[in-house]
C-alpha cells in the first residue's frame, strides 16, 4: 500500500501530538516527543504501523534535521543568559568532542570500507 507523503507527515504529527498528552495526562519526566518516538516504535515493532507508511516522509525529515537545529542554536549562543554562565573551556571541549567525533567517523567508516572490499574479493 502506498501512502501519500502528506499522509506519512500527519502520521509523524499524530505520535507527536499522542506523545505530549500522554506526558500530559501522566505527568511523565520525559518530553512528550520521547514518548511519542517510542509509541511510534512500539507500533511499528508490532506491527500496527508499517514501514513503508511512513519511510519517505521520515526520511526527508533525517536528511535535514540539522537545519532544525542551527537556529535554535544560534538563539542559544546571542542570549545573555548562556553568555554569562559560558567559558571558554566549554568552547574548547565542544571544539575537541567535534574533531574527535568527525574523526572517529572517518576512521570507522574507512574501516568498514576496507572490510567490504575485503569480503566482495573473496
Amino acid at each position: 500500500m502506498k501512502v501519500s507523503w502528506i499522509f506519512q507527515l500527519i502520521i509523524n504529527i499524530g505520535f507527536l501530538k499522542l506523545g505530549s498528552l500522554v506526558a500530559a495526562f501522566l505527568h511523565v519526566p520525559l518530553p512528550g516527543s520521547v514518548i511519542g518516538m517510542i509509541l511510534l516504535f512500539l507500533s511499528l515493532l508490532s506491527g500496527i504501523i508499517k514501514l513503508s507508511w511512513i519511510e519517505r516522509a521520515t526520511s526527508f525529515q533525517l536528511k535535514h534535521i540539522t537545519l532544525l537545529f542551527i537556529p535554535p542554536m544560534v538563539i542559544l549562543f546571542l542570549s545573555s543568559s548562556f553568555q554569562e554562565i559560558f567559558h571558554w573551556y566549554i568552547l574548547i571541549i565542544l571544539i575537541v568532542s567535534s574533531i574527535c567525533s568527525l574523526l572517529g567517523t572517518a576512521f570507522f567508516a574507512e574501516w568498514h570500507e576496507k572490510l567490504k572490499r575485503r569480503n566482495e574479493n573473496d
